[in-house]
């Protein structure tokens, strides 16, 4: 089975070296409780490494970061990254398209061949678009990131609660940096007593109210206290995302 990527690209971001987002202080998640989680592993790019979460959205499509275009695979409903020999994983083949340098705030995947939905694997369709999120709103982040900054990727799906952060807030911890504009979410948490501040994996989801409201994008550091998770704001892709499944299939 193969893949095809249809890449549509919209605000455009550089990312430095060094700076990504990480699962810092998730919890080991229920085995297939997010049955609509993919892993995009291979070569993803210098700075991003070997893997980068994904959201099954309907059957044939994986909505994921721009930068996490993978050059080997696309595995689903796999709650562990353990897999025993012999084991045969769910994989889907891709090919790599386009540069390293240009980051983008998000992209499909199109499937050559659909999705067989399981008790173990599950769309997550983007809800009704909403004008916002308001500020202390309570989401949660999932994926197979660093546990700590620099530290190992996990072995398990993780996540982690955060709450979202003021747009204009977020704007001024970034603005030596990047802009943050109306298509994008910020959320983190900071935790005093261990002084951490949680953000999420790239092309991961950003789940609120049990909707898909993001895609992980950016972030500046891993788990640092002024410098929360920047996420794709998907209602506000509502339409590119409706028009780009019905034009490509």
């Amino acid at each position: 089975m193969s893949l095809s990527l249809l890449i549509h690209l919209n605000v455009n971001i550089y990312i430095p070296k060094g700076d990504c987002t990480e699962i810092i202080g998730g919890k080991a998640v229920k085995p297939h409780s997010l049955p609509y989680m993919a892993l995009l592993t291979g070569r993803i790019n210098e700075t991003h490494g070997k893997s980068c979460g994904g959201i099954l959205i309907n059957q044939k499509w994986v909505l994921t970061a721009a930068h996490c275009s993978p050059e080997k695979c696309i595995y689903y409903s796999n709650w562990t990254l353990n897999i025993s020999p012999g084991t045969a994983r769910r994989g889907l083949e891709s090919q790599p398209c386009f540069s390293n340098k240009v980051y983008n705030i998000s992209c499909f995947l199109q499937l050559k061949k659909s999705v067989k939905e399981t008790k173990n694997v599950h769309i997550k369709p983007p809800p009704k678009p909403v004008p916002d999120i308001k500020a202390n709103t309570k989401c949660f982040v999932a994926g197979w990131g660093r546990t700590k900054e620099g530290g190992a990727q996990s072995d398990v799906l993780l996540s982690v609660d955060v709450t979202v952060i003021d747009r204009k807030k977020c704007s001024d911890m970034y603005k030596k940096y990047w802009p943050i504009t109306n298509e994008m979410l910020c959320a983190g948490f900071w935790d005093y007593r261990s002084g951490v501040c949680f953000s999420g994996d790239s092309g991961g989801p950003l789940v609120c109210g049990g909707e898909l409201r993001g895609v992980v994008s950016f972030g500046k550091g891993c788990g640092r206290e002024e410098f929360p998770g920047v996420y794709t704001f998907i209602s506000q892709y509502d339409e590119w995302i409706k028009e780009t499944i019905r034009t490509s299939e």
